[in-house]
């Protein structure tokens, strides 16, 4: 599990977040939510350990964060971040390896990359120059990545994985497929935590949803009772629709364009 109380983020006169709450249980897939700049990013930094709170504290699988070993908390904790920039040409293979780095060198680096290239289906492209990749492609070698790292903690049924935008650049299909993967890893223990915006492709998979909204949490809850008209149309200033999805078993949002 994965749990923050009090925090407090104060960056150039601005508080990005404002005694913040949060906690998502082993074995659950949590959805973030919330305009742009309502903080969602800045809390998953937080939770990462990648960015330093003024106040309050975060746990890690039940310890203080501050107390982790980098290495350790690196081979129980995998980040996808927004945005991945590479400063060299390295092939698809080559990306989704380093994260197997917090483990130094091991007989199965090899296989695991190349099992997380197949989850993705790119496991034809592993020889590919990583700029010559489009996007999309892009986004799911490093999501690729990401499940190297946190294998070792998928298969002994605890971990963390942080997922920030994870369909961003993604069509439909591949979006889905990256989130059902994703929930999948939660039903095996791991806990899961996904900023997303598009709350849709979201409903199917997550057991519960937090909204947040200039920095400060305004819902949190199972999807059936935080994914509301009056919860969404205050979170995003604007007016909401909320029915049953007529397939899954969750709530399926239209948001009503202004004319």
């Amino acid at each position: 599990m994965i749990a923050a109380q009090g925090v407090v983020v104060r960056r150039g006169g601005r508080v990005l977040l404002d005694g913040v709450d949060f906690a998502a249980a082993a074995g659950s897939f949590t959805a973030i939510v919330g305009p742009n700049g309502a903080g969602k990013s800045t809390l998953l930094k937080v939770l990462s350990g990648d960015l330093a709170a003024d106040a309050g504290t975060v746990t890690v699988l039940g310890r203080a964060l501050r107390e982790w070993p980098r290495r350790d908390l690196a081979r129980r904790r995998a980040v996808l971040p927004q945005g991945s920039l590479l400063a060299f040409a390295f092939r698809a293979r080559d990306v989704v390896r380093l994260g197997r780095l917090p483990f130094g060198a091991r007989p199965d680096d090899r296989r695991r990359a190349e099992a997380a290239l197949a989850e993705v289906g790119l496991a034809d492209r592993a020889a590919e120059l990583y700029p010559n990749l489009s996007g999309g492609e892009q986004r799911r070698v490093q999501y690729a990545r990401v499940l190297a790292q946190i294998a070792d903690a998928a298969e002994a049924g605890e971990g963390v994985l942080l997922l920030d935008e994870p369909t961003a650049n993604l069509d439909p299909a591949h979006g889905l497929s990256v989130l059902a993967h994703a929930r999948r890893l939660a039903d095996r223990g791991l806990t899961v935590v996904a900023v997303v915006h598009d709350i849709n492709l979201a409903t199917p998979f997550s057991d519960r949803f937090v909204g947040l909204r200039e920095g400060r949490v305004r819902f949190a809850g199972a999807a059936a009772e935080t994914v509301t008209a009056a919860n969404l149309g205050e979170l995003f200033g604007i007016e909401a629709v909320v029915t049953p999805h007529p397939v899954h078993a969750c709530p399926t949002v239209a948001f009503v364009a202004p004319m």
